[in-house]
């Protein structure tokens, strides 16, 4: 089994125009936001990280090949295009860790428990972090805590938590491309049945694709 890491780079962070660079390389803590998530995937064991960029992003490229990762070039239509441009010739029972390279989060070990309950039998964990307010997809818990459905940026949230972060087997991300947002195709493999564990990991998460968020950012390591 081979656990890769995935992140897709190649949106055109069009709610943060005008930018002197690329999104995924605004700093943070005086260094690259890509660089965090790339950081906990190598944590959560992944072997091989693959970057998925469009070839004028250049910056991103260049920082993904100094963080020793693999540049996959490509113009994804969607979300889940990106995701299944770096899936390519991986096994069916490999691990991918899906991570967005905009993203800030708690803890840093937090792979490392979505590879377990993966490893424990889910086809699919979900990292699910308590943060109201965002524009996001929420979680509907069930009964038990677990996962009953995700809602897809709803105006009136089902709860305070999202997910932002995965680990799955290749072979449950199988007609991921038939859906534009990955929230669909989870949703897909609840209706099925399909194991999807959900591993609540912090309170700390910030997407910094607004401006509103990236003012944030600036506290993330005070």
């Amino acid at each position: 089994m081979t656990i890769v890491g995935v992140m897709p780079a190649a949106g055109y962070a069009l709610r943060l125009q005008p930018l002197e660079r690329s999104k995924e390389m605004l700093e943070v803590g005086g260094r690259p936001v890509m660089d965090y998530v790339a950081e906990r995937m190598r944590a959560g064991g992944a072997e091989v990280l693959r970057v998925v960029t469009r070839p004028e992003k250049e910056d991103v490229a260049a920082n993904a090949e100094r963080l020793g990762a693999t540049v996959v070039l490509a113009r994804p239509a969607t979300i889940n295009l990106s995701f299944v441009a770096g899936l390519g010739g991986l096994k069916p029972d490999d691990v991918a860790l899906l991570g967005f390279p905009d993203s800030l989060w708690e803890p840093a070990d937090g792979y490392q428990k979505l590879v377990d309950a993966v490893e424990a039998g889910s086809e699919v964990a979900l990292g699910l972090f308590e943060a109201p307010g965002l524009q996001s997809d929420y979680i509907r818990l069930d009964a038990e805590g677990g996962i009953e459905e995700i809602e897809i940026k709803p105006a009136c949230p089902p709860s305070d938590w999202i997910w932002g972060a995965a680990a799955a087997r290749v072979r449950a991300l199988e007609g991921l491309e038939r859906r534009e947002w990955p929230s669909q195709h989870m949703n897909a493999l609840l209706q099925e049945g399909r194991p999807v564990a959900a591993v609540r990991l912090s309170n700390a998460y910030l997407d910094i694709g607004t401006r509103a968020s990236l003012a944030l950012a600036d506290a993330w390591n005070r």
